[in-house]
């Protein structure tokens, strides 16, 4: 049975339904007409895919590798591992919207073997469906909770799925085995939790191949990031800030990445596409 969450995070959840019903939902409706265009920072990469780096993770972990002691910080997502089982009904109303425009936009650049991080995955289930993508490669689904990682895995097993692993790891410090590893990565309505987005920008540039690419969708446009802040930390556990698109530009810049783009793909909510 679901647990009673907190005032807070309810009213949280009942605006983003309605988001997602009365915006997103109409929206997406218009975009094929021309309708409805969002704003733009920079112009998206043209596709340059490879067959990818294949499979790796999946063959060499059994089951998922847990991290042995928790960091510092990690009352930061114990929200998460207590709703582990409740989150996706909290949230894929609204990020379902966001998952299908962000994939929209990645699959020209992944080759069939392309091997993709999800460093924030929760209890997996966009991982999944982007493992459906890559047949011949791989999603490794990765999250600092523990128990949202337990959680994905055990569904993947359960769907059969044996492209993917799952990996309990800090977005600011990946495991070392990860360096240069992965084609692509996605990270979609994550990064407002990261408590050193700087740090987790340069772990996106280390772990990436030349080449690859990083697709990281928020809250991005300056209305949005003032309409969103109070409800967000009055309702969001862990949240820590959002950005606007022209601060992601920079910020993927300054680590390096040679280019990078925002677009708007839904009312409010921002993708940057990052090649390194």
């Amino acid at each position: 049975m679901a647990q009673a969450q907190p005032v807070g995070v309810q009213a949280l959840a009942v605006a983003l339904w309605w988001w997602a019903d009365f915006v997103y939902a109409p929206a997406r409706a218009l975009k094929p007409l021309g309708l409805y265009r969002g704003e733009t920072v920079g112009s998206p990469p043209e596709p340059d895919p490879w067959p990818g780096a294949g499979p790796r993770f999946s063959r060499e972990l059994d089951g998922p590798w847990l991290l042995d002691e928790e960091p510092g910080h990690y009352d930061s997502v114990a929200w998460f591992d207590e709703v582990s089982a409740e989150y996706d009904q909290l949230v894929m109303r609204f990020s379902g919207h966001i998952f299908a425009e962000t994939v929209a936009r990645m699959r020209p650049h992944l080759g069939a073997a392309a091997r993709i991080l999800d460093p924030s995955a929760g209890p997996g289930r966009q991982a999944m469906d982007l493992a459906a993508l890559v047949p011949d490669g791989e999603v490794v689904a990765a999250d600092l909770s523990r128990e949202m990682v337990l959680r994905a895995h055990a569904d993947a097993q359960a769907r059969g799925i044996r492209n993917m692993a799952f990996v309990q790891a800090d977005v600011s410090q990946p495991p070392a085995a990860f360096d240069e590893a992965f084609d692509a990565i996605f990270c979609c309505l994550a990064f407002h939790h990261y408590p050193d987005g700087r740090g987790a920008v340069e772990a996106f540039a280390r772990v990436l191949a030349p080449g690859g690419v990083a697709f990281v969708a928020d809250a991005g446009p300056a209305w949005m990031v003032a309409l969103a802040r109070d409800i967000s930390v009055a309702g969001d556990p862990g949240f820590v800030r959002h950005r606007t698109g022209h601060e992601f530009v920079d910020l993927f810049r300054d680590a390096g990445f040679r280019h990078v783009s925002w677009e708007e793909i839904l009312p409010g909510m921002g993708l940057t596409t990052a090649v390194k």
